[in-house]
């Protein structure tokens, strides 16, 4: 079994029903970029787990040999005890999620426009998720990541914290990796959380060199550091430390760079595909996405995307065809209105 947690914060949501319409019905939700990855890879795990031949069918992990955990702080009210149940209703693991009396989820507002494009305004200045290292639960973290196979982080989940929190856990992940850990990260920039841009560049280059996994929007990371291709934008992380990129392109086609010494890149690490031993050769290559048609809401394409990359990398496909499982999923997000959407009827084997 391999074990993935999941870290950042998961807001209140309150999403209007009306495209263009600022007041009038709303539906009252939560998501939060890195809990929407995480529900994701649970989902599509469950879609890609082969049943067992050995119990029956009576497999009691219902996400095959995936694990999810959530990492994140939330207060001791009704709306956070309504999350931590939804969360385990999902096969999430919620025992690492600190719960702080007298503090609350943060909050945000979201409207799309005709083309399913959003706009969101935050309430999250006192987050409970801000203080999820704190109170000594950042040794509490160190300790029970030993457990974890995989950690997964965005720029967002760096954002949200103090400066020295901020610096604790690009500790916590530096330690998670040197012992052996895969850590996977999503630039996921979002400007207004960041005091500056050039504290954002920063925090992004200090811990790219612990980061096994990337995985950028290539419109984020070319509006921050200039890239002028996708390629370019895999090359940069390969420079700071990235085996594995992958670039979301929104509806044109994805493309991914693996650094050789899993020149095949099945994730098995056995070697066995091209260019075997060198260091400074990639794998790379494109994957185009299906044509949607029927753009609702784009609000978790690249979270849906990237926790369903995760699910199927994890269960042994390669990444251009976990890539086109991580499309399909995306296609149907955006689809549909909201960031966390029934996928259970989605067919992802043979894809």
């Amino acid at each position: 079994m391999t074990r993935t947690a999941f870290i950042g914060e998961c807001m209140i949501e309150l999403a209007g029903t009306t495209p263009g319409s600022i007041f009038g019905a709303a539906n009252l939700g939560f998501a939060g970029d890195t809990l929407n990855a995480a529900t994701y890879m649970a989902r599509t795990s469950r879609l890609l787990a082969a049943p067992s031949t050995s119990d029956n069918g009576d497999n009691n992990d219902a996400n095959g040999d995936t694990r999810v955990s959530y990492i994140t702080a939330l207060g001791s009210d009704p709306y956070s005890d309504a999350m931590i149940a939804a969360w385990q209703d999902d096969d999430i693991d919620t025992g690492l999620v600190r719960r702080i009396d007298g503090a609350l989820p943060g909050l945000y507002a979201i409207q799309t426009d005709d083309t399913g494009e959003r706009s969101f305004s935050y309430w999250r200045n006192n987050a409970a998720a801000k203080q999820m290292l704190q109170g000594g639960h950042d040794a509490t973290l160190r300790h029970a990541l030993a457990g974890f196979d995989c950690l997964y982080l965005s720029g967002i989940t760096l954002a949200i914290l103090s400066e020295q929190d901020r610096k604790t856990l690009i500790d916590i992940t530096a330690r998670f990796a040197d012992q052996g850990g895969k850590v996977c990260f999503d630039t996921n920039h979002r400007p207004r959380l960041w005091p500056d841009q050039d504290r954002a560049i920063a925090s992004y280059q200090a811990i790219a060199p612990h980061c096994d996994t990337v995985l950028p929007t290539f419109d984020d990371d070319s509006a921050l550091f200039g890239d002028t291709t996708p390629s370019a934008t895999a090359q940069r992380w390969h420079a700071l430390g990235a085996r594995e990129v992958v670039v979301k392109c929104g509806g044109e086609p994805t493309f991914f760079s693996v650094r050789d010494g899993d020149g095949d890149g099945d994730g098995d690490g056995d070697g066995d595909g091209e260019g075997k031993g060198n260091n400074n050769t990639f794998r790379t290559g494109t994957v185009t996405p299906p044509k949607v048609t029927d753009i609702i809401d784009t609000t978790s394409a690249g979270d849906s995307f990237n926790g369903s990359y995760l699910a199927a990398r994890q269960t042994g496909h390669d990444v251009a065809d976990a890539i086109a499982i991580a499309q399909k999923v995306a296609a149907r997000v955006i689809s549909r209105r909201g960031a966390l959407v029934d996928i259970s009827d989605l067919d992802l084997i043979g894809l």
